[in-house]
């Protein structure tokens, strides 16, 4: 049996541009978390998952895309425990689907490269092939580009806070309007802040070019969104939401954040890497 966890990630940048193709071009720096989802596999004369809840996940096209690549003739048992939440704006699919392929490379004993597995992963979706070093990187063009950058990142602890509801990320990306402005200056200012282990410049050059249009979808995310802002704490939105973050929360704004969620409501404390 191989074990694998699926870490999760946040945007420090998310930068949308105009759509070519049906696709938007994207400056995307993304940093992983340490809250995961835990893969198993046990090889098997079919390809399943053992979860019959999650039947559909991405997880079976990534393992019958990697048996059909290699030409493996046996199947495989996943068991997936999920603890990053779906539809949140933290790749949680998307880590999961890079895991199956990094824990297909061991059971069968294929020894492809991080770079082949890159090349597999982009046939899945824009954020997989990120998940196969799980290293701090800005991702281009439609995402699935990785140009791992060289920080030391510093551990910065992560309040996670998403609401009941889940977005689509198909939604809010056809709820986007390009305004044309860059912002290679925030970029080149998060990545600068990162190798100073300047938190202040990190949280003041921090944006998410979807966040607006991603509030703009739901009701309940926008009025939780707005209630933090309004209790005096710098919160953020992950990827095409609804998760918000804090950065390296103090008690008394963790407490804060406690009083004006309910139920439904997840809270989790996790760090970067």
């Amino acid at each position: 049996m191989i074990k694998e966890r699926a870490y999760a990630k946040i945007n420090l940048a998310l930068e949308v541009m105009d759509e070519i193709d049906g696709y938007h071009k994207v400056n995307n720096l993304m940093v992983p978390i340490s809250i995961y989802d835990e893969l198993s596999f046990s090889i098997s004369d079919k390809v399943y998952i053992e979860n019959d809840q999650i039947k559909d996940n991405i997880c079976l096209k990534a393992a019958k895309l990697f048996i059909e690549k290699y030409n493996i003739d046996k199947g495989v048992c996943i068991n997936l425990t999920k603890h990053i939440p779906l539809m949140a704006g933290l790749a949680g699919g998307s880590t999961d689907a890079a895991s199956v392929l990094k824990g297909l490379n061991k059971l069968f004993d294929v020894n492809a490269s991080n770079e082949e597995l890159k090349e597999l992963a982009k046939e899945l979706g824009s954020d997989v092939p990120f998940f196969i070093d799980t290293t701090i990187a800005l991702c281009t063009n439609r995402g699935e580009v990785i140009n791992p950058l060289d920080i030391e990142v510093p551990r910065i602890n992560v309040l996670l806070i998403k609401p009941q509801v889940g977005l689509s990320t198909k939604a809010v990306y056809q709820a986007y309007k390009y305004n044309g402005v860059s912002k290679e200056e925030n970029i080149n200012n998060i990545i600068k802040a990162l190798n100073n282990n300047d938190l202040e410049l990190l949280k003041k050059n921090i944006f998410n070019d979807l966040a607006d249009p991603a509030l703009s979808l739901s009701k309940e995310f926008n009025e939780l969104y707005l209630n933090i802002k309004k209790a005096g704490i710098n919160v953020y939105i992950s990827g095409s939401g609804p998760t918000m973050y804090v950065l390296n929360p103090t008690n008394e704004e963790i407490m804060k954040v406690q009083d004006l969620i309910y139920e439904g409501v997840f809270l989790g404390l996790c760090h970067t890497f």
